[in-house]
This record gives structure tokens, C-alpha cells and sequence, in this order.
């Protein structure tokens, strides 16, 4: 490798180090607090009736806890250098399994409450059965457990190993070296967790539109505030459709690519680049996490409930903050009156 490679190769590790560190925080940040808003919000009394609001709010939960097991420790790994979350490889393997699950399961719920506007929509009044509340809770209680057992395999596939263009350090991943893990990396990641889950919500979501359409005067019919919430979950659940799949196909197609040259010989300057449009994929990957914008800018119902969360929480801080200061003056009166009886 010549001067100019080794510069090259410098250059693009930086790269990756420097966006990894501060637009993955930033990303982290805004998913965190965005996520937080979302389960707040869905907890609102407005909401309660609702399948697709159910499914939302579990869909978001199960973000709050990827978003602390895999973005996390990438910042920490790639962007800080601290490595702590990969020196064990029992760590590593339940890391990656349950971050897997509840990456997946997040999907799937989000994906069944665009199926379940869908059913709401429909014509076909046996169909609206299926878009109860008590349907969605019990689905959810499926759920989880069906993708704990599918996703098995992930936990005895991911193992720590040295990869070059990683800037010399230990990646926690499945490196897909057997065909059954190859296999397994091609289904979950591009797969199940990658091309399938925006499609399902793209043609559900069409399909919803284009039935309110269909139904619009039986719409007319029902209180305007049902017709309100339902039409804007429909537009929140649309939207959310369009962004994950601008966020999670290019993420899929680079596995894909992976894969299908895992086994060519490459250079350490190639392996750079790779590395480099892996951290651009994988942090695009990660605005699946900033539905919280999509909801706030597509629906004023969701904006005005989440507005009266954020005032609740300032008022119970604000009552907290008001009851400490009272019993601080309490404390210091009974001080003094003590001290005036003992003199």
C-alpha cells in the first residue's frame, strides 16, 4: 500500500470515527427523547380505545430498549473507543440477540397497526372485529414471545471477531463464515428486518387510503372526532411507511452487497470504504426511531395530547420542587424554635 492509500484509508477511518461520534449522538439523543414522547403521548386517554395506538405504544417501548443495547454501544465502541461492551462474548451474543428481538418486534407492531387501520377501513364489517383494542392486546402478547423464539439462531451466531477495517478492533456481529449463519444474517437482517416491513406498511397503507376514500360517505356518519383520530393515525402510519423506507433499504441493500462478497478478496482501503457507507446506512437506519417527528408534524391530535404531557410532567416537577422548598422552610423554623426553647 502506497502513501496515498495509507492516507486514504486514514482519512475514511476518521470519517467514520467522527460521524459515528457526533451525528450518532446527536441521532441518540433525538431518538431517545423522541421515543420517551411517543410512550407518553400514547398513554393519553384519547388513545385508550384504540388497537393501532396499542401497537404504537409497544412499538415504541421496544425502541427505548434497542436504542440503549445496540446504537448505544455502537457510539460508545466506534465513536468513543470505549470497548467495554464487547469484552465479553457471552455479552456480546445476548447483546445482539435481544437487541434483534426487540428491533423486530417493533416492526411487526408497527406494521399491525398499519394492517389494523386497514381493517378499519374496510367495508367489509367482519373486519373491523380485528381492529378491537382487546385483538391488539392480545397479539402483542404473542408477539414477543414468537420473535424470542425465532430469533435463537442470532444469539448463537453473533460472536466477537477481528475485522480490519473496524480501525483494528473487535466487532460484536454475526460474521456469516457458515452457511446457516450466512442464512440466518441474509433472513433476519435484510429480510425481516430490512425490505419487509416497509413494503407491508407501503401496500396496507395504499389500500387504507385508498378505502376511506371508498367509504368517505359512511365516514360522515360517525362523530367527528372518531373520524378525526382515525384518519390522522392513518396519515401518522403513511408517512412513518414512506420514512422507513427511505431509513431501511439502503441499510438492507448494503448487507445485501456484504453478503454477497463476504467471501472476495479486498483490499484494507476497500474494507475503509465499506466501513465508511456502512456507518452512513447505519445511521440512516436508525431515524426508524424518529417517528415522533413524522407524528407530531402529520397530526395536531397527537401534537395537542403530547403538549399536555409535557405540561403535566413541568407541573408535577414544578409541585415537587414547590413541596421540597416547603419542608425545607418547615425544617429550618422547627430549627430555630428549638434553638430559642433551648436558650
Amino acid at each position: 500500500m502506497n502513501n496515498t492509500d495509507e492516507m486514504l484509508l486514514q482519512r475514511y477511518n476518521y470519517l467514520s470515527e467522527q460521524i459515528t461520534k457526533y451525528i450518532g449522538t446527536f441521532l441518540y439523543a433525538i431518538c431517545l427523547l423522541g421515543t420517551i414522547m411517543n410512550i407518553g403521548t400514547f398513554l393519553q386517554q384519547t388513545y385508550h380505545s384504540r388497537a393501532c395506538s396499542v401497537y404504537l405504544l409497544m412499538a415504541s417501548i421496544c425502541d427505548l430498549f434497542h436504542l440503549n443495547l445496540d446504537p448505544l454501544t455502537n457510539i460508545l465502541q466506534y465513536g468513543f473507543h470505549y470497548d467495554w461492551t464487547i469484552n465479553n462474548w457471552i455479552y456480546c451474543k445476548t447483546k445482539s440477540y435481544f437487541a434483534y428481538v426487540f428491533t423486530v418486534t417493533s416492526g411487526t407492531l408497527t406494521t399491525s397497526a398499519s394492517v389494523t387501520q386497514y381493517f378499519l377501513s374496510s367495508e367489509n364489517n367482519s373486519h373491523w372485529y380485528y381492529a378491537r383494542r382487546h385483538i391488539g392486546i392480545r397479539f402483542i402478547k404473542v408477539i414477543p414471545g414468537f420473535w424470542f423464539i425465532i430469533g435463537i439462531p442470532v444469539f448463537f451466531c453473533s460472536t466477537r471477531f477481528y475485522h480490519p477495517f473496524q480501525n483494528n478492533r473487535y466487532i460484536c456481529s454475526n460474521p456469516a463464515r457458515h452457511i446457516a449463519c450466512y442464512t440466518i444474517r441474509l433472513i433476519h437482517v435484510c429480510i425481516l428486518n430490512g425490505f419487509l416491513p416497509p413494503f407491508i406498511m407501503m401496500i396496507f397503507g395504499f389500500l387504507t387510503h385508498r378505502n376511506i376514500h371508498k367509504r368517505h360517505l359512511h365516514l360522515k356518519r360517525r362523530s367527528i372526532r372518531i373520524r378525526q383520530i382515525n384518519q390522522q393515525l392513518t396519515s401518522m402510519l403513511i408517512l412513518q411507511a414512506i420514512k422507513s423506507t427511505i431509513a431501511s433499504i439502503p441499510y438492507s441493500i448494503f448487507n445485501c452487497y456484504w453478503l454477497s462478497t463476504i467471501h472476495s478478496p479486498k483490499s484494507l482501503l476497500i474494507q475503509a470504504k465499506e466501513n465508511l457507507i456502512h456507518q452512513f446506512s447505519y445511521l440512516l437506519f436508525w431515524s426508524n426511531y424518529t417517528s415522533f417527528l413524522i407524528y407530531l408534524c402529520s397530526s395536531d391530535i397527537f401534537r395537542h395530547q403530547c403538549i399536555k404531557v409535557l405540561r403535566r410532567t413541568w407541573c408535577c416537577l414544578y409541585r415537587t420542587d414547590q413541596q421540597q422548598n416547603l419542608n425545607e422552610r418547615q425544617t429550618h423554623v422547627q430549627l430555630m424554635c428549638r434553638t430559642k426553647e433551648q436558650l
